[in-house]
């Protein structure tokens, strides 16, 4: 007896709040689409089941892509250490090494990065705490790009970066 197939829905979707470890780099395609590449540092606070401490768990690095205007606008307002919310998909990109071994790595396609600090030089004042705390927090990347920090991430230090 045949067994029905069954579509399975497939969902490829990521969202993920960390730090730039490095400035971004902004590079130009043939057809001089933009495209920008950085990575984000993620962590997260765990209880130590033995003496009960709050611990920062080792650090997740992430390899971020963006494209087209967007990719202009990260490479032009992010820097090293800046916090940002990025939503995307997955992708496994493969390579040929120089030695002659297949290399492959997962890194995370984003359809849209919002900063989580205010980008100064935009024509708008500091905010005040009040203010920050009164505005809804988080603006898309294609207004003004000027968001709001988040200080649950750390830093990430140099010596932290494997590469």
């Amino acid at each position: 007896m045949n067994q029905p197939m069954y579509q399975i829905p497939q969902q490829n979707s990521v969202i993920l709040v960390g730090r730039l470890t490095r400035d971004p780099e902004l590079k130009r395609t043939s057809t001089s689409k933009s495209i920008c590449r950085f990575d984000i540092a993620m962590s997260s606070r765990i209880k130590d089941q033995v003496t009960g401490e709050w611990k920062d768990s080792d650090p997740t690095y992430v390899p971020i892509i963006v494209w087209g205007d967007q990719a202009d606008r990260c490479a032009d307002r992010l820097k090293k250490g800046m916090p940002v919310y990025v939503e995307g998909r997955l992708k496994t990109s493969s390579w040929q090494a120089t030695d002659g071994s297949k290399r492959s790595r997962l890194e995370v396609v984003a359809s849209r990065v919002q900063f989580l600090v205010r980008v100064e030089g935009q024509g708008q004042q500091p905010s005040t705490q009040s203010q920050t705390q009164q505005s809804s927090g988080s603006v898309d990347m294609g207004d003004q790009g000027n968001e709001y920090v988040s200080d649950s991430v750390d830093v990430v230090d140099d010596e932290e970066v494997p590469f």
